[in-house]
C-alpha cells in the first residue's frame, strides 16, 4: 500500500558523550544498512505488498486521495496512480471510499496486531434488525470485496502490488457460484420489506472439453444488449412456504452494475466508440463470457418461507439455438450467510394447520372476482377436516372455487378469486354476450382444452384414480418418445358416443390424459381431428341442459323468464390447428387469419411451444410482427386473446423431435410474444404463470412428458381463468 503522512522528527533531549557518539554512529550505520536491506527485502518479497515506509516521504503523490487513520493524527495519502483498480473503481462507482479506507485501515491494523479477525459477513454485510436500512437491490450496494473482484476481472489494468487483493471471499474465493443475503445472517430475515438476493456466479468453464462447441453457446442479442434475463447463467429461484408447500418463483435480472463495468471496461480496452453498436456488443460477449456474473431480485420475505436456487445452465449453454443440446445438470446453490428458519409450529401440526389452512381459504374467498385472466398467485392446499360437518362447510366453499388440481390445491391469486363456472354456464354466457363466435389458432394444448369444452369437463375427469403407478418413479428419470406408451385402439365395444359420455376403458387413456393425447384411445374425430388444420364446430348446451340452467345473470329476462332465447346456448367455433410459426405448417400459417372468419366477437392465439421447439428467434420475431398486422388488419372490434406457451422446466428433450427447448429458451420466446400481443391491445390468458408457481417436485413430474403438456386437472383451472375472463367482465355482465 502507498499512503503517505507528514511525520515531525522526535526532539533529542540531551548531548551524548564523545565517545557515546562514536559508537552511536556505528550503531546507527548498521542499523541503517540492516533496515535498508530489510526493507528492500520486504518490498520485494512481502506477500501482502505493504509499504509503509512510502508513509515518509515529503510530499504527498499527484493523484492520490487521503484519509484519516487511527493512533495516526496527519492523513493517509493513497497513491492512485499505483493503484489503478481502486482509481477505477472510484471513477465509476463514487460512493465507495468509505469502503477503501475501511479495507485500508483493515490491512494496517492485520500487520499490527494479532487479535483474530471478525467474520467476513459481520466486517461486511449489516444485521437484519436494523430497522434504518433499506435492503433492497436499488440501495444495497455490493459488498466492497466482491466490487473489487468484478472489477479486478473486467477493468484491464494491474495495481502496482497486492497489499489490496483479496482472496478470502466466502465461497468465491473457491470458484463456487452461491446467493447472497444482504445481511448477516444472526437474526431471521426481515418480514413485509424488499430484501436483495443476489447470485455470485463466477466462471465455471464448463466446456472446457468441448472445444468445437463451447464458443457457439450465448444469449440472445437482444437480452445481452439490454442485460436482461435470460443472460449467461439461469436459475430455478423460489420462496416456499414448508406448511404448504405454496410456491413463489423469482426471477433474477443481470445487476444493474453490469452495464457500468461493461462501459468502463470499454474505454479502458480502448474500443472503438465509432464502430456499430452491434459489433461492440460482439467483443462484450468474448469478454465477458469467461468472467463472474451477478443476478439480483427484490423478494419480500414471509415468516417461515424457505429460500431455494437452483443454477440449471451457465455460459449460454441453455440456448440451443446455437449449439448442440447438453444434459440437465442442475446444482443447488449454498446461501451465504446461511439461515435458519423455522416454521411456525402453531401451523404446522395437525388440527393447528388446517384451521389455518380453512382461514386461508375463506380470505381468499372473500377477495373480488377476478376481471381477465392474468393475475399473480400461487398454488395453496385444500384443507382437509375428518367431523361430518366440517366436510359439510368443506364442500360448500370448494363449490365455489375454480377448482382442484389432483394434488388437492387450487390457484389462490392476491387480489381476487376465480369462481367456479360450469361448461353449461360458459355456453350461455358465451352465446348471449359474444354471439359472433370464436376463432383458435393454437397448437395441441388448446386441442386438450377444447376437449374440455366439447365433454362438457368429462374428458378425463378424475383421471388420476385410474393410475397403476406412480408418474414418475423415485428411483428413475424415464424419458418417453412421443410414439410409445401410446394404447392402439380397442373394438368400438369401448367407444363412447359423444364427448359429454367420456368413459375410461382401458389403461392407455391415462396417458393421454397426462400427456399425449394426438391418437387418444376412443376419441371419434368427428368430434375434433387431430390432424386437421381448419376444424369448425360449436359448444352448446342440450335441451335437458338448457331447462336446468334456468335464468342467469349473463340473460336478458321480462319478469324472470328469458325474454331471448334464439342463441340456443350455441357458441361457433373455427379452429386452426397450426405448428407455431415454424416451417413444419403445410400449408404455410399465412394464410391462416386471412381465410378465418371475420366477425368473431372472441379471438385467441396460442403460440411458442412449437416456436421455441423448432424455430430461430429472429426469424420467429419478424413472422411474428407479420403475424400482428395480419390480425389488424382482419379484425376490428374482437377480443384479441393470447394464451401463453406452456412453462417448460427442469430437462431437455432427447426424444426423437430433438426440440431445442430449454426453461430459458422458452422464457425468451415467452417475454417478446406477450410483448408485442400487449402491445396489440391483446390480453393475456397466463397459464404460463401456473406452471411457473408449481414445486420443484411438482415441475419434476412433467419430465415424462416430451411434448410438454399439462395433465387434464391442469387444463381444467387453465380453461376456468379463460371463463371467468370472459364472464366476469363489464361486458358481460
Amino acid at each position: 500500500m502507498t499512503a503517505y503522512s507528514l511525520l515531525g522528527n522526535e526532539t533529542i533531549k540531551q548531548n551524548p558523550s564523545r565517545k557515546s557518539w562514536y559508537y552511536s554512529i556505528f550503531g546507527a550505520s548498521v542499523i541503517l544498512l540492516s533496515s535498508g536491506a530489510a526493507i528492500f527485502y520486504y518490498i520485494k518479497h512481502n506477500k501482502n505488498g505493504r509499504l509503509e515506509s512510502d508513509n515518509q516521504l515529503e510530499s504527498p503523490p499527484v493523484r492520490s486521495i487521503n484519509f484519516s487513520i487511527p493512533y495516526q493524527e496527519t492523513p493517509y495519502y493513497l497513491n492512485l496512480d499505483k493503484y489503478p483498480i481502486e482509481d477505477q473503481i472510484l471513477q465509476v462507482f463514487p460512493n465507495t471510499q468509505e469502503a477503501i479506507q475501511k479495507v485500508t485501515i483493515q490491512k494496517l491494523q492485520q500487520s499490527h496486531t494479532s487479535d483474530s479477525p471478525t467474520s467476513w459477513a459481520t466486517n461486511w454485510l449489516p444485521t437484519s434488525t436494523a430497522d434504518n436500512i433499506d435492503f433492497s437491490c436499488e440501495q444495497q450496494a455490493l459488498p466492497y470485496p466482491i466490487l473489487r473482484h468484478m472489477a479486478e476481472q473486467y477493468f484491464p489494468v494491474k495495481n502496482g502490488d497486492s497489499f489490496y487483493d483479496n482472496d478470502n471471499i466466502p465461497l468465491l474465493s473457491d470458484n463456487r457460484p452461491f446467493v447472497l443475503l444482504p445481511f448477516d445472517g444472526q437474526q431471521p430475515p426481515p418480514l413485509d420489506r424488499d430484501i436483495c438476493i443476489r447470485v455470485i456466479v463466477p466462471f465455471q468453464d464448463i466446456g472446457r472439453d468441448d472445444i468445437e462447441h463451447r464458443s457457439l453457446y450465448r444469449p440472445y442479442p437482444r437480452n445481452n444488449a439490454d442485460l436482461r434475463s435470460p443472460w449467461w447463467d439461469t436459475f430455478l429461484t423460489h420462496l416456499t412456504d414448508p406448511t404448504t408447500n405454496a410456491t413463489v418463483p423469482i426471477t433474477l435480472e443481470p445487476w444493474r452494475g453490469h452495464n457500468t463495468l461493461r462501459q468502463q471496461s470499454r474505454h479502458l480496452r480502448n474500443v472503438n466508440p465509432d464502430i456499430p453498436e452491434w459489433t461492440r456488443l460482439r467483443e462484450d460477449e468474448i469478454y465477458e463470457r469467461p468472467r463472474t456474473h451477478i443476478y439480483e431480485a427484490n423478494v419480500r420475505w414471509m415468516e417461515g418461507w424457505q429460500l431455494s436456487c437452483l443454477l440449471e445452465f451457465v455460459e449460454g449453454r441453455y440456448n440451443f439455438e446455437y449449439g448442440p443440446i447438453v444434459p440437465y445438470r442442475p446444482i443447488k446453490l449454498p446461501i451465504f450467510p446461511s439461515l435458519t428458519i423455522s416454521a411456525n409450529t402453531n401451523t404446522s401440526n395437525g388440527t393447528n394447520r388446517e384451521v389455518n389452512l380453512l382461514d386461508q381459504l375463506k380470505h381468499h374467498l372473500s377477495l373480488p372476482l377476478c376481471q381477465g385472466f392474468d393475475h399473480p398467485g400461487r398454488w395453496l392446499p385444500f384443507p382437509n377436516f375428518d367431523p361430518p360437518e366440517a366436510r359439510e362447510l368443506l364442500d360448500q366453499l370448494r363449490s365455489q372455487l375454480a377448482g382442484l388440481t389432483r394434488d388437492n390445491t387450487y390457484w389462490a391469486p392476491y387480489d381476487c378469486h376465480y369462481r367456479h363456472i360450469s361448461y353449461e354456464q360458459f355456453n350461455r354466457c358465451a352465446s348471449r354476450t359474444y354471439p359472433g363466435g370464436l376463432n383458435l389458432f393454437g397448437d395441441s394444448n388448446l386441442r386438450r382444452s377444447t376437449k374440455k369444452f366439447l365433454s362438457h369437463g368429462n374428458w378425463c375427469h378424475d383421471w388420476h384414480k385410474h393410475l397403476t403407478g406412480p408418474l414418475l418413479p423415485d428411483d428413475q428419470r424415464p424419458i418417453i418418445d412421443d410414439q410409445t406408451n401410446l394404447s392402439k385402439r380397442q373394438d368400438d365395444s369401448n367407444q363412447y358416443p359423444t364427448p359429454q359420455a367420456y368413459r375410461f376403458t382401458v389403461d392407455g387413456q391415462t396417458r393421454s390424459c397426462y400427456c399425449e393425447d394426438f391418437s387418444e384411445p376412443y376419441w371419434n374425430p368427428a368430434w375434433l381431428d387431430p390432424m386437421a388444420r381448419r376444424f369448425d364446430f360449436v359448444y352448446e348446451n342440450n335441451e335437458e341442459q338448457r331447462h336446468q340452467l334456468g335464468v342467469t345473470e349473463w340473460d336478458n329476462t321480462n319478469n324472470g323468464t328469458i325474454a331471448n332465447n334464439t342463441g340456443n346456448d350455441t357458441w361457433h367455433v373455427s379452429s386452426y390447428k397450426w405448428d407455431g410459426l415454424t416451417y413444419l405448417n403445410i400449408p404455410g400459417w399465412q394464410g391462416a387469419v386471412p381465410d378465418s372468419p371475420a366477425e368473431a366477437d372472441v379471438v385467441i392465439f396460442s403460440l411458442d411451444n412449437w416456436d421455441a421447439a423448432f424455430s430461430e428467434l429472429e426469424p420467429f420475431l419478424r413472422d411474428l410482427d407479420y403475424l400482428v398486422t395480419q390480425i389488424k388488419e382482419h379484425y376490428h372490434g374482437a377480443r384479441i386473446i393470447y394464451r401463453t406457451g406452456q412453462y417448460y422446466c427442469c430437462r431437455i428433450d432427447v426424444s426423437g423431435r430433438t426440440r431445442q427447448w430449454s426453461g430459458p429458451r422458452m422464457d425468451v420466446f415467452e417475454q417478446f410474444t406477450r410483448q408485442k400481443f400487449i402491445e396489440l391491445g391483446a390480453e393475456i390468458w397466463n397459464t404460463y404463470r401456473l406452471g411457473e408457481a408449481k414445486s420443484w417436485e411438482e415441475k419434476t413430474v412433467a419430465i415424462t412428458c416430451p411434448s410438454n403438456h399439462v395433465p387434464a386437472d391442469q387444463v381444467e383451472i387453465e380453461n376456468q381463468l379463460l371463463m371467468n375472463g370472459l364472464c366476469n367482465s363489464e361486458k358481460s355482465q
